[in-house]
């Protein structure tokens, strides 16, 4: 009987060192995750102020963008990507529009100085192919997308002239196409 009080008694001492050093582990462990947590924490602070500085220059850049490249890697001024911005560039009257409604055929459409054939149309990608006939050469502009600025010089224009697609369904494409003031071509 002595000895088994012995034996509870040592088993009692080793389970409550057992649990004390369960604890200090514990709260080793615990301490361990706050710091980490804490420096996650901290981490994440700095990437959302990262992020939102991003976001920031993004915007600015954006509503500073309005200029656009067009395909011969020259600036164009602003271009419509829709009617309303169409109207604007209408009312600025800095260059000469003519709105055109294409639709897929054999036989080329007057647009302004010049004629288009429209021969291809991809809705899915938002891309067409066109054949642009001016100064007695056609041009082919192959796979261009919406909003894009198709760019070509007529003889005597110092600055290109653009058509923009802004609108393509099945067979049709619909934009417009800018072209110089009188006053910017020059007689050869």
């Amino acid at each position: 009987m002595a000895h088994a009080r012995t034996l509870a008694q040592t088993i009692r001492k080793e389970q409550k060192a057992s649990d004390e050093r369960l604890v200090s582990q514990i709260g080793q462990v615990k301490q361990e995750s706050e710091a980490k947590l804490g420096q996650v924490s901290t981490d994440l602070g700095g990437a959302k102020t990262d992020i939102e500085a991003t976001k920031k220059d993004l915007e600015s850049t954006k509503s500073k963008l309005e200029r656009t490249i067009g395909d011969l890697g020259v600036a164009s001024g602003l271009i419509a990507r829709n009617r309303e911005d169409l109207e604007e560039l209408k009312r600025r009257g800095e260059r000469n529009i003519f709105e055109f409604d294409l639709r897929k055929s054999k036989t080329p459409q007057r647009v302004g100085p010049v004629q288009i054939t429209l021969q291809k149309v991809d809705t899915k990608k938002f891309k067409y192919t066109m054949t642009v006939y001016a100064d007695d050469k056609s041009i082919e502009k192959k796979d261009k997308t919406v909003n894009e600025p198709v760019q070509f010089y007529m003889k005597g224009a110092r600055t290109p002239y653009e058509i923009v697609v802004f609108e393509v369904s099945k067979d049709r494409a619909t934009g417009y196409l800018a072209t110089p003031k009188e006053g910017a071509v020059t007689k050869q």
